[in-house]
């Protein structure tokens, strides 16, 4: 079974060579209509804290690479957090929620740098873990865990923990208003290279573990701070309680 997920994509993509002729259009940005629903889970204000504003950060468009795959953000990811002074003075910064459909996985089309959807199938789901660390303009890290679903795979397929998360830390590389539907907002542009992914787990009910074995073979699971990272165009509002 080892390699078994990876031959098979990459001898599809090599066929699907001879319709790829031109290089891919530059990636859109996934629909998105600011409104006051972006605030409905904002964390409450704690008693006695001070400065409480509340971050509604909306992913546009943007990449996680892991190791050589791609799994491109093609349905819109929203985190929402809060964060101030409580009464003592320590900041502090607490999840809402992150909200987001499943991300399609894509592979690189040998000898050009396209990637093609992965012909398995396979798609990701962020969930967070509840882990957040104030920042500025957003969380300096926030918690997560990835779930790969297949039609072939358990609900059950992690990647991270509630307890041992993979911990994300977005760093901001350009910031600038934007108006969008006659609001006033930031666009954000942030990457992290720095986290690292453990083995997917609980992926399969055959004994050994042998579905958990093809999808850790298939994304080169676990792997180090460096293997990965994630690319994200951000749309930011802020409310202040």
């Amino acid at each position: 079974m080892k390699n078994l997920l990876r031959r098979t994509a990459v001898g599809a993509a090599v066929a699907a060579a001879s319709v790829m002729l031109t290089a891919a259009p530059a990636a859109a940005e996934n629909a998105y209509t600011p409104s006051e629903a972006d605030f409905d889970t904002c964390p409450a204000k704690p008693a006695g804290a001070t400065g409480w504003t509340c971050y509604a950060a909306t992913v546009l468009d943007g990449t996680i690479d892991i190791g050589s795959v791609r799994v491109k953000v093609d349905s819109p990811i929203r985190l929402v957090t809060a964060q101030g002074k409580l009464a003592d003075g320590t900041k502090v910064a607490r999840l809402g929620s992150l909200t987001g459909g499943e991300l399609t996985v894509q592979t690189p089309l040998p000898g050009t740098p396209l990637y093609i959807q992965d012909l398995t199938g396979t798609k990701v789901k962020i969930e967070a873990t509840g882990q957040v660390s104030p920042g500025t303009t957003m969380p300096k890290e926030f918690g997560v865990k990835f779930r790969f679903t297949h039609p072939l795979l358990s609900r059950n397929c992690w990647v991270g923990t509630d307890s041992d998360p993979i911990t994300l830390k977005p760093v901001i590389g350009l910031a600038v208003p934007q108006l969008r539907a006659n609001l006033l907002m930031l666009k954000v542009w942030t990457t992290d290279s720095t986290f690292a992914l453990p083995k997917a787990s609980g992926c399969g009910p055959i004994p050994g573990g042998l579905i958990d074995m093809a999808v850790n073979d298939r994304f080169d699971l676990p792997n180090a701070s460096g293997d990965n990272k994630a690319s994200w165009n951000w749309a930011v509002r802020h409310k202040t309680f």
